[in-house]
C-alpha cells in the first residue's frame, strides 16, 4: 500500500483571509496571556513568592502566549510562518503594554522592552512549527 503524500490545504492567499487568521491568532495570544497571567499571579500570591520572580514569570507567560498565537494564526494557512507569526504578535504586545501602563499608571519598564523581541521570536517559532507540522 503506497504512503499518502502530504498535501497542503488549498487556501487562497488573499489579504482578507490572512488578516482574519492573524487577528484570530492575536486574540488567542491576548486571551492566553491574560488568563495565564491571572493564574500565575494567584499562584505566586498564594505561595508568597518573592517579587523578583514576577518579571521572569511574566516573560515566560508572554513567550508561551506569543508561541500559541503564532501557531494558531499560521496553522490554517501553512505559508509564510515567520512573517505571519510575527504579525500575529504585534497587536497583542501593544494591548498588553497599554493595559499594563493603564493599571500601573506609569510607562514601559525594562520588562516591556524585553518582552517585545521575546514575543516576536516565539511567535515566529510558533509560525514555523505550524507550517512544518504534519496533520
Amino acid at each position: 500500500m503506497p504512503k499518502k503524500r502530504r498535501t497542503k490545504p488549498q487556501v487562497s492567499g488573499d489579504i482578507r483571509t490572512i488578516a482574519v487568521k492573524i487577528l484570530i491568532g492575536s486574540l488567542v495570544g491576548v486571551l492566553l496571556f491574560f488568563v495565564l497571567t491571572a493564574l500565575a499571579s494567584f499562584l505566586l500570591w498564594k505561595t508568597d513568592t518573592d517579587e523578583s520572580v514576577y518579571k521572569f514569570v511574566i516573560l515566560s507567560v508572554g513567550a508561551f502566549a506569543a508561541f500559541a498565537g503564532g501557531f494558531v494564526a499560521v496553522r490554517p494557512i501553512r505559508k509564510n510562518g515567520i512573517a505571519l507569526g510575527t504579525l500575529s504578535t504585534i497587536l497583542p504586545y501593544f494591548i498588553v503594554i497599554l493595559v499594563s501602563a493603564l493599571v500601573a499608571k506609569s510607562g514601559m519598564g525594562a520588562v516591556g522592552w524585553i518582552l517585545l523581541p521575546l514575543q516576536i521570536l516565539f511567535s515566529a517559532i510558533g509560525g514555523i512549527i505550524a507550517v512544518n507540522k504534519r496533520k
